[in-house]
């Protein structure tokens, strides 16, 4: 597969210490990459000396531990994997969708079936308690953010910042953002285990087996 042979010259571009935006638009004309499989290369390939930080950082036990979840980013990749969307197995652990565009409508049944599902994991793992963060920016997050906490009693805020916000949260992180990850004390892939574990039906490509 092409989009195989452009992640390992896009991973070989990274350790080299070429910048991301130079090396992804390089291999993507090389290799004609699609839309999707440029965001599959942006997403879940990565320098490996960076790799190194996030696997020193990531936490495999997080009972009795204080989390603090990246909200969007957790529940709509879980509603991916309920779409039966493509899902990977990023080079860094994590798993991650592909897909440019997200329906944040918290109405949707899908978006809802995500949450309690995000709700069953927490309980399943016994934290010791959660605390979820939206991006302000995002249409009606304050509507969000009152559902949650009143339909499902979880404590929700809304930051303008919200990266920050959840980096400087003093708890253990829950997010696949890459940027997130890397600037974090301790991260924990919420939504793989919600997959892995309550989903469990739902395939994903682990990349590393490829490159």
């Amino acid at each position: 597969m092409e989009v195989i042979e452009a992640a390992k010259d896009y991973k070989y571009l990274l350790n080299r210490g070429f910048p991301q935006k130079a090396s992804l638009d390089f291999v993507s004309a090389r290799y004609r990459l699609s839309r999707s499989e440029r965001n599959l290369l942006m997403r879940c390939v990565h320098r490996d000396i960076d790799l190194e930080v996030i696997k020193r950082r990531t936490v495999s036990n997080v009972r009795g531990v204080d989390l603090v979840i990246d909200g969007y980013n957790v529940f709509l990749t879980v509603a991916s994997a309920i779409e039966k969307l493509p899902l990977f197995l990023c080079d860094d652990g994590f798993i991650r969708d592909i897909r440019s565009t997200y329906t944040k409508d918290f109405s949707s049944p899908t978006i809802k079936e995500a949450i309690e599902n995000v709700i069953k994991a927490i309980e399943l793992l016994g934290v010791g308690s959660a605390l979820v963060v939206l991006d302000k920016n995002i249409s009606w997050s304050a509507r969000h953010a009152e559902f949650l906490a009143q339909t499902y009693g979880v404590p929700t805020v809304t930051a303008t910042k919200a990266d920050i916000a959840v980096i400087g949260s003093g708890r253990v992180v829950c997010s696949s953002d890459f940027v997130i990850l890397l600037r974090s004390d301790k991260v924990y892939d919420l939504a793989q285990f919600v997959i892995r574990n309550i989903l469990r039906d739902v395939n994903t490509v682990e990349l590393l087996k490829l490159l």
